[in-house]
């Protein structure tokens, strides 16, 4: 038995390794052309800390960011300024491996270990267009906190999930939609809801009491694409309607207390930001980060299959080709490349098409009974 033992622990050190070393690679490759988005996080923070303060989001409604991000930054203003780039884009790569990690002792069935490498090799390339091509913290952290609360929820921890939830809206304000998660609570749902709405009045609050204009925020100067959500549902003009927002953040609020409702936990998390892109104005390449951690949270803890199929579809179907050169994207690409960036319209049906299939996989394979209460150790 000992032989055994020591052979399954050799065999998952290699496993680790393994995805250790892909992670790492993808970083290094992505490496060159990195930190696409980071200006929006030390511009905002400065603007939040030494300028513009609580009027932040009514004075720049185009920061669609969160204040935690943006304060977290700013305790990297002593570095200099590459520096404090480099280590942002490391601490928010080395993030996505330690959630499925977190994850590991609620994954379920035969070949636990097997399970989780796969998935997070299928993570690690989606997951470093987010954490290290564009550098999204606010994205980062909101995954993060929502994982993490499920996590506690798991092991009965109202408060700290509530706390948790709460420091995702913090985040990012889609993050609401991760709120449902609480439902899975059997007892002491009310301790999580006040956490989670204290944490949020503690974030949000002086901003919306002594920022006149903040919820004007709901109402940014975002250009549609033809490759958006929105553009696929047949929604038109140069920028994102007053109402786009509003509709966003409530339905993908909406569909993700639906799947809650009916027990299928795992699916909370995908749901929400299926939905949330399927209504986005945008059709951004780093949201195949966000969107395969949370299809790999579903593969885990909904599914018992060993191939995490639904990760695999989802990163397969939002991944976009990268060029230099983006004006001249079009005399610059060939093949494929060239057919993704000359056909928008229908790459925003095929990710809508992803969405509906999905949301589906959701319903049908999940069970009812099925929650992320666990034998907790």
């Amino acid at each position: 038995m000992s032989a055994v033992r020591r052979s399954a622990a050799t065999a998952d050190t290699a496993g680790w390794a393994l995805g250790l070393g892909w992670l790492v690679w993808w970083a290094w490759r992505t490496w060159p052309v990195s930190g696409l988005s980071w200006h929006f996080f030390p511009t905002g923070a400065r603007l939040l800390l030494h300028h513009s303060g609580l009027s932040l989001y009514g004075d720049h409604p185009e920061l669609q960011i969160g204040p935690l991000p943006l304060l977290l930054t700013g305790l990297l203003e002593p570095l200099p300024r590459a520096t404090g780039r480099s280590v942002a884009l490391l601490l928010m790569t080395a993030v996505g491996p330690l959630l499925l990690l977190a994850l590991q002792p609620l994954v379920e069935g035969r070949h636990p270990g097997r399970r989780l490498l796969l998935a997070g090799l299928l993570l690690a390339p989606a997951w470093t267009v987010l954490s290290v091509r564009w550098g999204h913290l606010d994205d980062v952290l909101a995954m993060a906190f929502a994982v993490l609360a499920l996590r506690a929820v798991a092991e009965r921890r109202p408060v700290l999930a509530g706390l948790l939830l709460a420091g995702a809206v913090a985040s990012k304000p889609w993050a609401v939609a991760f709120l449902p998660l609480l439902l899975a609570l059997p007892h002491r749902r009310p301790r999580a809801a006040l956490a989670a709405l204290g944490g949020m009045l503690v974030a949000w609050g002086p901003f919306l009491l002594l920022g006149s204009r903040t919820l004007g925020a709901l109402q940014p100067p975002v250009a549609l694409a033809r490759a958006s959500g929105l553009h696929t549902l047949g929604v038109r003009g140069e920028i994102v309607p007053a109402w786009g927002r509003t509709v966003q953040l409530a339905g993908a609020a909406v569909a993700a207390l639906l799947v809650a409702l009916t027990r299928r936990w795992p699916g909370v998390l995908l749901v929400a930001v299926l939905v949330r892109l399927a209504l986005d104005p945008q059709d951004n390449a780093y949201y195949v980060g966000s969107a395969a951690l949370a299809a790999a949270v579903f593969d885990l803890l909904g599914t018992r299959w060993t191939v995490p199929w639904t990760t695999l579809v989802t990163v397969v179907a939002l991944w976009q080709p990268f060029v230099r050169d983006f004006p001249h994207r079009l005399q610059n690409t060939t093949g494929l490349t060239h057919w993704w960036f000359a056909h928008q319209s229908a790459v925003g049906a095929l990710h809508l098409v992803w969405a509906v299939a999905m949301l589906t996989v959701v319903v049908v394979v999940s069970p009812l009974t099925r929650s992320p209460v666990k034998r907790a150790s």
